[in-house]
């Protein structure tokens, strides 16, 4: 009888320590994963001027729902069937909580690329000169497929130059072929998104539109009103 105990103890013990074993493991391996990309993560820069931004310091009063939806996305990640577009007027705290949730996916050890339109072209034209030690290819893979979620910022703002519509698209349409999850965040509605993007707006904001679950943000410029400039 105690023979048989001691047997069920052991067994016990072994399984137990390989559960370990394999969960540490496998931190191990997210870490590393991490740590391969936080060098593109200081390239595109979350602005330090948000870098402590959290779901718990954003102000919810006029915008409640939608930062339900960003919590709600956040919590479900990576399991979302699309990624989000953050839209509304400029200061209602858009940007704030893509930061928060990127800083929460990066809390759980998931791979974030954050940065605006012009970060993003700014890292692939780095590229181009002879020192860098990536292609513009390997550059679009670490944002659109070696990353768990591509954030974009403040998208429409920047110069809707030729080779910044084709690259935005291409970058998109990756991310698309990838089956990873992007996050937009801008002040434009569809028309004006489309509008601004010039010839390739139609076809951009129709990805967008398939790949994204709007969130509109209401409320006043809380940057004008707070004289905090946190959102």
């Amino acid at each position: 009888m105690t023979m048989g105990g001691d047997c069920m103890d052991y067994s016990e013990f072994l399984r137990q320590s390989m559960e370990k074993n394999k969960k540490e493991a496998q931190e191990l391996i997210l870490k590393e994963r991490q740590n391969k990309i936080n060098e593109l993560i200081k390239r595109s820069g979350i602005p330090k001027r948000f870098k402590n931004s959290t779901f718990l310091n954003y102000d919810q009063s006029e915008n409640r729902e939608a930062s339900w939806k960003v919590i709600e996305f956040a919590n479900e990640f990576p399991n979302n069937k699309r990624g989000l577009l953050l839209t509304g007027n400029v200061g209602t705290g858009k940007t704030h909580l893509a930061v928060a949730l990127a800083n929460k996916l990066l809390d759980n050890l998931y791979s974030v690329y954050f940065g605006n339109v012009i970060d993003v072209l700014g890292f692939i034209k780095s590229t181009y000169s002879q020192n860098s030690k990536i292609t513009e290819d390997e550059a679009i893979n670490l944002m659109t497929k070696e990353v768990d979620l591509f954030i974009i910022d403040d998208l429409g703002k920047e110069n809707s130059t030729e080779y910044t519509l084709a690259m935005l698209y291409q970058l998109i349409n990756r991310v698309y072929e990838n089956d990873k999850t992007l996050v937009i965040t801008t002040n434009d509605n569809s028309d004006n998104l489309v509008k601004n993007l010039g010839n390739r707006g139609q076809a951009i904001v129709s990805r967008i539109t398939e790949m994204c679950e709007p969130v509109v943000f209401k409320g006043r410029d809380w940057r004008l009103h707070s004289g905090k400039g946190n959102y």
